[in-house]
Protein backbone atom coordinates (compact mmCIF):
# COMPACT_ATOMS: atom_id res chain seq x y z
CA UNK A 1 0.00 0.00 0.00
CA UNK A 2 1.65 3.17 -1.25
CA UNK A 3 0.28 6.59 -0.73
CA UNK A 4 2.01 10.23 -1.79
CA UNK A 5 0.92 13.65 -2.01
CA UNK A 6 3.00 16.69 -3.03
CA UNK A 7 5.96 17.53 -1.40
CA UNK A 8 6.02 20.77 0.89
CA UNK A 9 9.28 22.76 1.43
CA UNK A 10 10.55 22.78 5.37
CA UNK A 11 13.37 24.42 5.34
CA UNK A 12 13.42 27.24 8.37
CA UNK A 13 16.16 29.73 8.59
CA UNK A 14 15.65 32.64 10.41
CA UNK A 15 17.99 35.25 11.07
CA UNK A 16 15.12 37.43 12.68
CA UNK A 17 14.79 39.73 15.63
CA UNK A 18 15.03 40.24 19.04
CA UNK A 19 14.47 42.43 21.68
CA UNK A 20 12.69 42.95 25.20
CA UNK A 21 9.61 45.50 26.17
CA UNK A 22 10.30 47.48 28.51
CA UNK A 23 7.55 48.53 30.90
CA UNK A 24 4.98 45.48 30.68
CA UNK A 25 5.96 42.04 32.36
CA UNK A 26 9.17 41.46 34.10
CA UNK A 27 10.78 37.86 33.60
CA UNK A 28 9.66 36.87 37.14
CA UNK A 29 6.39 37.56 36.57
CA UNK A 30 6.45 36.21 33.15
CA UNK A 31 7.24 32.79 34.50
CA UNK A 32 5.61 32.82 37.27
CA UNK A 33 2.52 31.80 35.69
CA UNK A 34 4.41 28.05 35.65
CA UNK A 35 4.59 28.28 39.88
CA UNK A 36 0.44 28.25 39.33
CA UNK A 37 0.66 24.87 37.39
CA UNK A 38 -1.14 22.37 39.52
CA UNK A 39 -1.71 18.71 39.37
CA UNK A 40 -5.37 19.20 38.61
CA UNK A 41 -4.75 20.98 35.01
CA UNK A 42 -2.02 21.66 33.15
CA UNK A 43 -2.38 25.61 32.11
CA UNK A 44 -4.95 27.35 34.31
CA UNK A 45 -3.05 29.89 36.14
CA UNK A 46 -4.03 33.48 37.22
CA UNK A 47 -2.39 36.11 34.74
CA UNK A 48 -3.11 39.54 33.48
CA UNK A 49 -5.79 39.05 30.21
CA UNK A 50 -6.78 41.43 27.70
CA UNK A 51 -10.73 41.79 26.95
CA UNK A 52 -11.57 40.06 22.99
CA UNK A 53 -10.51 42.13 20.37
CA UNK A 54 -13.76 43.04 18.34
CA UNK A 55 -13.48 41.46 15.05
CA UNK A 56 -12.73 43.05 11.14
CA UNK A 57 -15.68 43.99 8.98
CA UNK A 58 -16.42 41.38 6.60
CA UNK A 59 -14.01 41.97 3.69
CA UNK A 60 -11.64 43.95 5.56
CA UNK A 61 -8.47 42.48 5.50
CA UNK A 62 -6.77 41.93 9.25
CA UNK A 63 -3.73 44.16 10.02
CA UNK A 64 -0.58 42.23 10.76
CA UNK A 65 2.73 42.91 12.31
CA UNK A 66 5.79 40.76 10.71
CA UNK A 67 8.89 40.18 13.28
CA UNK A 68 11.09 38.55 11.05
CA UNK A 69 11.25 39.28 7.51
CA UNK A 70 13.63 37.00 5.34
CA UNK A 71 14.31 33.49 5.08
CA UNK A 72 11.66 31.32 6.65
CA UNK A 73 10.09 34.73 8.26
CA UNK A 74 10.15 35.75 3.88
CA UNK A 75 8.17 32.51 3.80
CA UNK A 76 5.67 32.70 5.80
CA UNK A 77 5.56 37.03 5.01
CA UNK A 78 4.16 35.82 1.75
CA UNK A 79 1.54 33.12 2.81
CA UNK A 80 -0.54 35.96 4.91
CA UNK A 81 0.22 38.81 2.05
CA UNK A 82 -3.21 38.59 1.25
CA UNK A 83 -3.89 40.78 4.50
CA UNK A 84 -2.83 44.13 5.12
CA UNK A 85 1.18 44.08 6.28
CA UNK A 86 1.16 47.06 8.53
CA UNK A 87 4.63 46.71 10.58
CA UNK A 88 7.40 44.96 9.13
CA UNK A 89 10.56 44.07 11.85
CA UNK A 90 14.06 42.59 11.61
CA UNK A 91 17.45 43.40 13.30
CA UNK A 92 18.84 42.56 9.47
CA UNK A 93 18.59 46.18 8.43
CA UNK A 94 19.03 44.75 4.83
CA UNK A 95 16.48 42.13 4.78
CA UNK A 96 14.73 45.20 6.25
CA UNK A 97 14.74 47.46 3.69
CA UNK A 98 14.32 44.68 0.81
CA UNK A 99 10.85 43.68 2.41
CA UNK A 100 10.03 47.55 3.24
CA UNK A 101 10.24 48.02 -0.95
CA UNK A 102 8.06 45.53 -1.52
CA UNK A 103 5.60 46.67 1.38
CA UNK A 104 6.28 50.50 1.29
CA UNK A 105 2.90 51.12 3.51
CA UNK A 106 4.40 49.18 6.69
CA UNK A 107 5.97 50.85 9.48
CA UNK A 108 9.54 49.36 9.74
CA UNK A 109 10.75 48.46 13.03
CA UNK A 110 14.56 47.19 13.95
CA UNK A 111 13.22 46.21 17.65
CA UNK A 112 9.85 44.20 18.22
CA UNK A 113 9.16 46.07 21.36
CA UNK A 114 8.38 49.14 19.56
CA UNK A 115 6.11 47.25 17.09
CA UNK A 116 4.46 45.74 19.79
CA UNK A 117 4.38 48.78 22.00
CA UNK A 118 2.42 51.25 19.03
CA UNK A 119 -0.83 51.15 19.38
CA UNK A 120 -1.31 53.51 16.34
CA UNK A 121 -1.11 50.28 14.36
CA UNK A 122 -3.84 48.62 15.04
CA UNK A 123 -3.04 44.63 14.97
CA UNK A 124 -4.71 41.48 14.52
CA UNK A 125 -1.66 39.29 15.04
CA UNK A 126 2.04 38.82 14.81
CA UNK A 127 3.62 36.56 12.57
CA UNK A 128 7.43 35.67 14.98
CA UNK A 129 9.76 34.24 12.72
CA UNK A 130 13.12 34.08 14.92
CA UNK A 131 15.97 32.41 16.61
CA UNK A 132 14.58 30.42 19.21
CA UNK A 133 15.69 32.01 21.93
CA UNK A 134 13.09 35.53 21.59
CA UNK A 135 10.46 33.27 20.42
CA UNK A 136 8.68 33.81 23.93
CA UNK A 137 9.95 37.49 24.75
CA UNK A 138 8.29 38.60 21.60
CA UNK A 139 5.12 36.19 21.93
CA UNK A 140 4.51 37.05 25.05
CA UNK A 141 4.07 40.87 24.91
CA UNK A 142 1.58 39.98 21.72
CA UNK A 143 -0.19 37.72 24.03
CA UNK A 144 -0.56 39.81 26.36
CA UNK A 145 -1.96 42.80 24.40
CA UNK A 146 -4.16 39.97 23.20
CA UNK A 147 -3.19 39.54 19.56
CA UNK A 148 -3.28 36.84 17.41
CA UNK A 149 0.11 34.85 17.28
CA UNK A 150 1.81 32.52 14.85
CA UNK A 151 4.94 31.73 16.58
CA UNK A 152 7.68 29.80 14.11
CA UNK A 153 8.74 26.26 15.82
CA UNK A 154 9.79 25.23 18.23
CA UNK A 155 7.26 27.20 20.48
CA UNK A 156 9.67 28.21 22.92
CA UNK A 157 13.58 27.86 23.80
CA UNK A 158 12.85 26.41 26.89
CA UNK A 159 9.98 24.41 28.75
CA UNK A 160 9.37 26.96 31.69
CA UNK A 161 8.81 29.61 28.55
CA UNK A 162 6.31 27.06 26.80
CA UNK A 163 4.21 26.53 29.65
CA UNK A 164 3.78 30.01 30.68
CA UNK A 165 2.96 30.87 26.73
CA UNK A 166 0.33 28.31 26.62
CA UNK A 167 -0.84 29.76 29.74
CA UNK A 168 -1.19 33.37 27.99
CA UNK A 169 -2.69 32.32 24.99
CA UNK A 170 -5.51 30.42 27.04
CA UNK A 171 -6.08 33.48 29.36
CA UNK A 172 -5.95 36.06 27.10
CA UNK A 173 -8.34 34.02 24.12
CA UNK A 174 -5.74 34.49 21.56
CA UNK A 175 -6.08 32.62 18.38
CA UNK A 176 -2.77 30.70 17.99
CA UNK A 177 -0.67 28.51 15.35
CA UNK A 178 2.94 26.83 15.69
CA UNK A 179 4.56 26.51 12.34
CA UNK A 180 4.52 23.04 12.13
CA UNK A 181 3.54 23.25 8.74
CA UNK A 182 3.93 19.90 7.88
CA UNK A 183 0.80 19.14 9.77
CA UNK A 184 -1.69 20.71 7.34
CA UNK A 185 -0.23 18.03 5.01
CA UNK A 186 -3.09 15.53 3.38
CA UNK A 187 -0.68 12.47 3.99
CA UNK A 188 -0.15 12.86 7.91
CA UNK A 189 -3.75 13.05 7.80
CA UNK A 190 -4.00 9.81 6.27
CA UNK A 191 -1.09 8.74 8.55
CA UNK A 192 -2.99 9.40 11.79
CA UNK A 193 -6.47 7.50 10.45
CA UNK A 194 -4.41 4.43 9.63
CA UNK A 195 -2.74 4.14 12.76
CA UNK A 196 -6.27 5.32 14.71
CA UNK A 197 -7.87 2.52 12.61
CA UNK A 198 -6.07 -0.21 13.97
CA UNK A 199 -4.78 -1.38 10.58
CA UNK A 200 -1.03 -2.54 11.76
CA UNK A 201 -2.73 -3.30 15.40
CA UNK A 202 -1.77 -1.89 18.64
CA UNK A 203 1.20 0.50 17.79
CA UNK A 204 4.11 -0.47 20.51
CA UNK A 205 7.07 1.60 19.48
CA UNK A 206 7.89 4.55 16.69
CA UNK A 207 11.18 5.39 15.90
CA UNK A 208 11.50 8.84 13.93
CA UNK A 209 14.78 10.27 12.72
CA UNK A 210 16.64 12.84 10.80
CA UNK A 211 19.78 12.20 9.40
CA UNK A 212 21.18 15.79 9.44
CA UNK A 213 22.97 17.34 12.00
CA UNK A 214 23.09 21.03 13.67
CA UNK A 215 25.73 20.78 15.54
CA UNK A 216 29.38 21.49 16.80
CA UNK A 217 29.30 25.27 17.10
CA UNK A 218 32.38 26.72 18.26
CA UNK A 219 33.31 30.60 19.58
CA UNK A 220 34.65 32.59 16.73
CA UNK A 221 37.53 35.21 19.29
CA UNK A 222 37.66 38.50 17.47
CA UNK A 223 34.82 38.16 14.67
CA UNK A 224 33.00 41.30 13.95
CA UNK A 225 29.27 41.45 13.25
CA UNK A 226 28.31 42.78 9.99
CA UNK A 227 27.14 46.53 10.17
CA UNK A 228 23.34 45.51 8.69
CA UNK A 229 23.05 43.46 11.55
CA UNK A 230 22.37 44.89 15.66
CA UNK A 231 23.95 41.81 17.25
CA UNK A 232 22.88 43.16 20.73
CA UNK A 233 19.35 43.32 19.49
CA UNK A 234 19.84 39.88 17.71
CA UNK A 235 20.93 38.53 21.19
CA UNK A 236 17.80 39.27 22.78
CA UNK A 237 17.07 38.27 26.10
CA UNK A 238 19.96 36.06 26.32
CA UNK A 239 23.55 37.35 28.36
CA UNK A 240 25.60 39.16 26.48
CA UNK A 241 28.15 37.74 24.57
CA UNK A 242 30.59 38.56 21.03
CA UNK A 243 29.63 37.93 17.76
CA UNK A 244 30.14 34.55 16.50
CA UNK A 245 31.15 34.52 12.59
CA UNK A 246 28.51 33.01 10.23
CA UNK A 247 25.38 32.27 13.58
CA UNK A 248 23.07 34.14 11.04
CA UNK A 249 20.44 33.29 9.48
CA UNK A 250 20.37 29.52 10.41
CA UNK A 251 23.76 28.29 12.10
CA UNK A 252 22.45 29.66 15.64
CA UNK A 253 20.85 25.98 15.58
CA UNK A 254 24.26 24.74 16.71
CA UNK A 255 24.48 26.84 19.88
CA UNK A 256 23.19 25.53 23.08
CA UNK A 257 22.38 29.09 23.84
CA UNK A 258 20.04 29.99 20.99
CA UNK A 259 18.53 26.54 19.58
CA UNK A 260 18.66 23.43 20.56
CA UNK A 261 20.22 21.05 17.90
CA UNK A 262 18.52 18.59 15.35
CA UNK A 263 16.20 17.69 18.00
CA UNK A 264 14.57 20.73 18.25
CA UNK A 265 14.83 21.83 14.89
CA UNK A 266 13.48 18.94 13.16
CA UNK A 267 11.16 17.49 16.42
CA UNK A 268 8.50 19.37 16.20
CA UNK A 269 7.81 18.33 12.32
CA UNK A 270 8.24 14.50 12.72
CA UNK A 271 7.12 13.66 16.42
CA UNK A 272 3.90 15.36 15.41
CA UNK A 273 3.37 12.68 13.55
CA UNK A 274 3.28 10.00 16.58
CA UNK A 275 2.24 12.52 18.86
CA UNK A 276 -0.85 13.42 17.29
CA UNK A 277 -1.65 9.58 15.58
CA UNK A 278 -1.67 8.44 19.02
CA UNK A 279 -2.92 11.23 20.86
CA UNK A 280 0.04 11.97 23.15
CA UNK A 281 -1.29 15.68 23.96
CA UNK A 282 -4.04 13.64 26.00
CA UNK A 283 -3.80 12.16 29.10
CA UNK A 284 -1.92 8.78 27.78
CA UNK A 285 1.16 11.55 26.96
CA UNK A 286 0.85 13.43 30.77
CA UNK A 287 3.90 10.61 32.59
CA UNK A 288 6.49 9.65 30.81
CA UNK A 289 10.13 9.06 30.99
CA UNK A 290 12.72 10.60 28.48
CA UNK A 291 16.31 9.86 28.17
CA UNK A 292 19.04 10.61 25.68
CA UNK A 293 22.45 9.46 24.52
CA UNK A 294 25.30 11.00 22.31
CA UNK A 295 28.52 12.37 21.99
CA UNK A 296 30.42 14.17 25.42
CA UNK A 297 28.33 16.78 25.91
CA UNK A 298 29.83 19.89 25.27
CA UNK A 299 28.40 23.96 26.74
CA UNK A 300 28.63 25.61 23.79
CA UNK A 301 28.00 23.61 20.71
CA UNK A 302 25.19 21.18 20.20
CA UNK A 303 25.91 17.54 19.65
CA UNK A 304 26.84 15.89 16.26
CA UNK A 305 23.79 13.00 17.24
CA UNK A 306 21.45 12.46 19.66
CA UNK A 307 19.24 8.76 20.70
CA UNK A 308 16.17 10.16 22.61
CA UNK A 309 13.75 7.55 24.39
CA UNK A 310 10.41 8.48 25.89
CA UNK A 311 8.28 6.00 27.53
CA UNK A 312 4.64 6.70 28.36
CA UNK A 313 3.19 3.89 30.76
CA UNK A 314 -0.12 5.48 30.37
CA UNK A 315 -0.52 5.37 26.56
CA UNK A 316 -1.26 1.20 26.17
CA UNK A 317 -3.85 -1.08 28.14
CA UNK A 318 -3.58 -2.28 31.65
CA UNK A 319 -1.35 -5.13 31.50
CA UNK A 320 0.41 -4.01 28.18
CA UNK A 321 4.09 -3.45 28.06
CA UNK A 322 4.90 0.66 27.52
CA UNK A 323 4.81 2.79 24.74
CA UNK A 324 8.61 3.98 23.27
CA UNK A 325 9.15 6.67 21.30
CA UNK A 326 12.47 7.23 20.18
CA UNK A 327 14.80 9.68 18.33
CA UNK A 328 17.93 9.23 16.04
CA UNK A 329 19.55 12.24 14.20
CA UNK A 330 22.66 12.98 12.83
CA UNK A 331 23.16 9.97 10.88
CA UNK A 332 22.30 7.07 13.21
CA UNK A 333 19.75 4.14 11.99
CA UNK A 334 17.38 2.77 14.33
CA UNK A 335 17.94 -0.74 14.41
CA UNK A 336 14.60 -1.91 14.17
CA UNK A 337 14.83 0.07 10.24
CA UNK A 338 17.97 -1.04 9.52
CA UNK A 339 16.42 -4.49 9.81
CA UNK A 340 13.52 -4.34 8.23
CA UNK A 341 15.14 -2.85 5.42
CA UNK A 342 18.03 -5.56 5.11
CA UNK A 343 15.08 -7.96 5.31
CA UNK A 344 13.44 -6.13 1.82
CA UNK A 345 16.17 -5.10 -0.09
CA UNK A 346 15.16 -1.60 0.60
CA UNK A 347 16.60 2.08 1.91
CA UNK A 348 13.75 2.82 4.51
CA UNK A 349 16.03 5.16 6.59
CA UNK A 350 17.09 7.18 3.30
CA UNK A 351 13.34 7.37 2.03
CA UNK A 352 11.66 7.39 4.96
CA UNK A 353 11.45 9.74 8.86
CA UNK A 354 8.94 7.42 11.17
CA UNK A 355 8.49 3.90 11.27
CA UNK A 356 5.49 2.76 13.12
CA UNK A 357 5.84 -0.81 14.85
CA UNK A 358 2.66 -2.57 15.38
CA UNK A 359 1.17 -5.74 17.20
CA UNK A 360 0.05 -6.57 13.21
CA UNK A 361 2.82 -5.10 11.03
CA UNK A 362 4.58 -1.79 10.41
CA UNK A 363 3.78 1.64 8.50
CA UNK A 364 6.67 3.68 7.24
CA UNK A 365 6.09 7.46 6.93
CA UNK A 366 7.38 10.80 5.75
CA UNK A 367 5.96 13.96 4.69
CA UNK A 368 4.70 13.09 1.68
CA UNK A 369 4.10 8.83 1.67
CA UNK A 370 3.12 6.13 3.34
CA UNK A 371 3.87 2.23 3.23
CA UNK A 372 2.72 -0.42 5.32
CA UNK A 373 4.37 -3.53 5.49
CA UNK A 374 3.44 -6.91 6.86
CA UNK A 375 -0.70 -6.56 6.76
CA UNK A 376 -1.67 -7.32 3.16
CA UNK A 377 -5.17 -7.60 4.38
CA UNK A 378 -4.57 -3.81 5.57
CA UNK A 379 -7.87 -2.05 4.52
CA UNK A 380 -7.84 2.07 4.16
CA UNK A 381 -9.80 3.71 6.70
CA UNK A 382 -12.79 6.46 5.73
CA UNK A 383 -11.28 10.07 5.80
CA UNK A 384 -12.16 11.76 8.94
CA UNK A 385 -9.50 14.10 8.97
CA UNK A 386 -11.01 16.93 6.12
CA UNK A 387 -8.11 18.20 4.18
CA UNK A 388 -6.67 21.67 5.19
CA UNK A 389 -7.21 24.80 3.77
CA UNK A 390 -3.30 25.85 4.66
CA UNK A 391 -1.82 26.01 7.31
CA UNK A 392 -1.28 29.88 7.75
CA UNK A 393 -4.94 30.01 6.17
CA UNK A 394 -5.86 28.38 9.21
CA UNK A 395 -4.73 31.00 11.32
CA UNK A 396 -5.88 33.43 9.39
CA UNK A 397 -9.51 31.96 9.05
CA UNK A 398 -9.67 31.53 12.86
CA UNK A 399 -8.00 35.18 13.55
CA UNK A 400 -10.97 36.42 11.53
CA UNK A 401 -13.74 34.67 13.06
CA UNK A 402 -12.36 34.34 16.85
CA UNK A 403 -12.01 30.85 17.25
CA UNK A 404 -9.70 30.05 19.60
CA UNK A 405 -11.11 26.55 20.62
CA UNK A 406 -13.34 23.30 18.45
CA UNK A 407 -14.56 23.97 15.06
CA UNK A 408 -12.70 26.67 13.06
CA UNK A 409 -9.44 26.72 15.36
CA UNK A 410 -6.09 25.76 14.22
CA UNK A 411 -4.78 22.57 14.68
CA UNK A 412 -1.66 23.73 16.19
CA UNK A 413 -2.86 26.16 18.30
CA UNK A 414 -0.49 26.32 21.71
CA UNK A 415 -2.76 24.10 23.60
CA UNK A 416 -1.68 21.41 21.14
CA UNK A 417 1.80 22.78 20.40
CA UNK A 418 3.13 23.21 23.82
CA UNK A 419 2.67 19.82 24.60
CA UNK A 420 4.55 19.03 21.82
CA UNK A 421 7.30 21.14 22.16
CA UNK A 422 7.57 20.43 25.72
CA UNK A 423 7.95 16.33 25.26
CA UNK A 424 10.79 17.77 22.35
CA UNK A 425 12.92 19.51 24.68
CA UNK A 426 12.51 17.57 27.18
CA UNK A 427 14.86 15.30 24.81
CA UNK A 428 17.49 17.89 25.25
CA UNK A 429 16.96 18.11 28.81
CA UNK A 430 17.94 14.45 28.90
CA UNK A 431 20.77 14.48 27.12
CA UNK A 432 22.03 17.85 28.53
CA UNK A 433 21.40 16.45 32.22
CA UNK A 434 22.78 13.08 31.55
CA UNK A 435 20.08 11.65 33.43
CA UNK A 436 16.54 9.52 32.90
CA UNK A 437 14.24 12.28 33.48
CA UNK A 438 10.69 10.94 35.15
CA UNK A 439 8.04 13.58 34.04
CA UNK A 440 4.70 14.72 34.73
CA UNK A 441 3.26 17.20 32.76
CA UNK A 442 0.52 17.76 34.94
CA UNK A 443 3.02 18.88 37.95
CA UNK A 444 4.02 21.91 39.29
CA UNK A 445 7.83 23.11 37.75
CA UNK A 446 8.45 24.37 40.98
CA UNK A 447 7.83 20.75 42.74
CA UNK A 448 11.16 19.83 40.95
CA UNK A 449 14.47 19.31 42.25
CA UNK A 450 17.04 22.10 41.71
CA UNK A 451 19.29 20.24 39.10
CA UNK A 452 16.68 19.50 37.11
CA UNK A 453 14.71 22.91 37.10
CA UNK A 454 17.72 24.49 36.26
CA UNK A 455 17.76 22.66 33.14
CA UNK A 456 14.39 24.37 32.24
CA UNK A 457 14.97 27.58 32.19
CA UNK A 458 17.52 30.05 31.38
CA UNK A 459 18.93 33.91 32.85
CA UNK A 460 17.58 36.72 31.14
CA UNK A 461 19.92 39.73 30.75
CA UNK A 462 19.09 42.98 33.57
CA UNK A 463 18.02 44.92 30.77
CA UNK A 464 15.67 42.56 29.71
CA UNK A 465 13.77 42.64 33.20
CA UNK A 466 10.25 43.65 31.31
Amino acid sequence: MHTAIRSLAMRETGPTTGAPFGSALDRRSFLATTAALGAAALWPVACQTTPARPRRAAGEPLRLGIVGVANQGGANLEKVSSEKIVALCDVDADYLAAAGARFSDAKRFRDFRELLADPALDLDGVVISTPDHTHAPAASLALRRGLGVYLEKPLTHTIEECRALAALARANSCVTQMGTLIHAGNNYRRVVEFIRSGAIGRTTQVDCWCPKAWCCGQRTPGAAAPARLDWTLWQGPIPESDYIEGIAPANWRSYWKYGTGTLGDMGCHILDLPFWALELDGPRGDRVTATADGPALEAVGCPKWVEATWVFPDAVPNGADPLILRWFDGGRVPPTVQELGGKDKQDYFGRFSVCFQGTKGFLMANYDEMLVLQVPDAVTPPTSIPNSLGHHREWLDALRQGATTGNGSPLCGFEYAAPLTELVLLGTVAYRTQRAVEWNRRASLGSLDPTLRAALTEPYRAEWEF
